[in-house]
C-alpha cells in the first residue's frame, strides 16, 4: 500500500500544473505520506484496494490481513524502548503515553531519522483499512445477492 500510495501521490501531483495550474512543491508531497502520524493517503488507498479486490475475490482471507501488523505492532510497543532524545522528562515517566506518542503520534517522525512509525504502524493503519474495504465490499456485494434472490422470488410469485 505504501508504495501504491506513493506512486499515485506522485502522479496525481505531476498531473495537477496541467489540470489546476498548481505546482506542490516536493516538500509537501514528503509531508503528505511520511510526515502526518495517521498517514491518510495509505488508509485511502487501503480502503480502494481492499474494496476493489474484495468485491472480485471476494476471499475470506482479506478480512484477515491486519492480524500480522497488528502483532509485529504490538510487539514492538511492548518491547521497545524509547530512545527519542526529544521526549520531555514527563513522557519518559509515564512510559505508556511516550509510547503512544512514539508509535501513533509525533513522538517518531521520519524527518528526525525515526522510521518506526513507517515501517510498523502505517502497515498497522493500511492493513486495517484494506481489511474494512474488502469487509464493505463483502457487505455490498452480500446485500445485492439478497436483493437480487428476493425481486426474483417476487417475481417468480406473481
Amino acid at each position: 500500500m505504501a508504495f501504491l500510495a506513493a506512486f499515485s501521490v506522485f502522479s496525481l501531483f505531476d498531473v495537477l500544473p496541467a489540470v489546476a495550474g498548481w505546482k506542490s512543491s516536493k516538500n509537501f508531497v514528503h509531508w503528505v505520506l511520511t510526515e502526518n502520524p495517521f498517514y491518510p493517503v495509505q488508509i485511502v488507498a487501503g480502503l480502494y484496494f481492499g474494496w476493489l479486490l474484495g468485491r472480485r475475490l471476494q476471499h475470506r482471507s482479506m478480512l484477515w490481513i491486519w492480524v500480522l501488523p497488528l502483532a509485529i505492532l504490538a510487539y514492538a510497543f511492548a518491547t521497545t524502548p524509547i530512545l527519542s532524545p526529544w521526549a520531555s522528562v514527563f513522557e519518559r515517566a509515564n512510559a505508556v503515553q511516550a509510547r503512544l506518542s512514539y508509535y501513533f503520534g509525533r513522538g517518531c517522525q521520519a524527518r528526525a531519522r525515526c522510521l518506526n512509525q513507517l515501517l510498523i504502524t502505517m502497515p498497522f493503519y493500511a492493513s486495517v483499512a484494506y481489511s474494512l474495504g474488502a469487509l464493505l465490499a463483502r457487505n455490498a456485494y452480500t446485500k445485492a445477492r439478497q436483493n437480487d434472490s428476493s425481486s426474483q422470488e417476487t417475481a417468480l410469485a406473481s
